[in-house]
């Protein structure tokens, strides 16, 4: 199972702390009134603006309520492990906040779907095709490194037999588009071979002959995780940018809910998308 990171855990507290509370019946001016706290307090915890030390954790749990030695311990070592740097800490001034809380989702996930129409996926790539593609970002030489360490360092944490279940669809054209020489696509095809091989890693790919089919143009990643009080996760790149969003709180920029997308995958993956291979990749040899 994938270790699960401090900002994912994180909001699961926030999350677990807010649903205790509703439970007990307290509006979070209530609590802060009750406690003595600032009147924002609370309100900070929930939102997740503010870090929550484990003494107040018991504090709050003892006013909802909950005395159950098992749920205090479970939340108690949350709030322990949520105040860890997680392990790409040293990265962090090469990426932005929202990659970070994209990280933190990715390295917790039992389940990762990934639809991409465009480029092979990040956890995919090989080192040479992913410095082309950060080179060609104008990332600058040395945050271009860095970013290849960082995505080298995701494979290397979650791309392995022992790892999540991992799920790639790619659209025919991240195949036939060059990044880079021939060699280095070559070189990629290889990869996605090898990878595919793995028992919790399929690979399928939907050829230019199935036409249209849903999703097409949107690259979409979704993250499930073990405990079922965990919501499903799902990031978007579309034409206004990018966005992450659970099943409950809806992203900027779509109406769909993550389960929405689960279902498009499912139908691309029943339909029309085959599992990789050589001839698919390098045609008659």
């Amino acid at each position: 199972m994938p270790q699960e990171e401090p900002g994912f855990q994180r909001a699961r507290l926030r999350d677990r702390l807010k649903k205790a509370r509703e439970s007990a019946g307290l509006k979070q001016r209530e609590v802060a009134e009750q406690l003595d706290w600032s009147p924002s307090k609370v309100i900070r915890i929930e939102a997740g603006t503010v870090g929550v030390s484990v003494t107040d954790v018991r504090v709050l749990l003892t006013h909802y309520g909950i005395t159950d030695p098992e749920q205090v311990q479970a939340l108690t070592d949350i709030a322990r492990e949520a105040r860890r740097p997680p392990w790409w800490a040293p990265f962090r001034t090469w990426v932005t906040q929202e990659f970070e809380t994209y990280l933190g989702y990715e390295s917790s996930a039992s389940i990762l779907r990934s639809f991409q129409p465009d480029l092979v996926p990040g956890l995919l790539q090989t080192e040479e095709y992913a410095r082309e593609v950060l080179m060609r970002l104008n990332t600058g030489a040395e945050r271009t490194e860095q970013l290849v360490q960082l995505r080298l360092e995701r494979q290397d944490r979650l791309v392995h037999a022992d790892g999540p279940e991992l799920f790639f669809i790619l659209d025919e054209s991240v195949i036939r588009r060059t990044v880079g020489s021939q060699e280095t696509m070559k070189r990629q095809y290889e990869k996605l071979l090898a990878v595919n091989e793995m028992p919790n890693v399929t690979v399928l790919t939907v050829p230019f002959s199935a036409g249209l089919y849903r999703q097409l143009r949107t690259t979409y990643v979704l993250f499930q995780f073990a405990d079922d009080e965990d919501e499903m996760v799902a990031y978007l790149e579309n034409a206004n940018g990018e966005v992450i969003f659970s099943e409950k709180a809806l992203g900027r920029t779509s109406q769909h809910r993550p389960t929405d997308y689960l279902d498009d995958f499912w139908e691309v993956e029943r339909e029309v998308a085959n599992e990789v291979t050589r001839e698919f990749l390098f045609g008659q040899e």
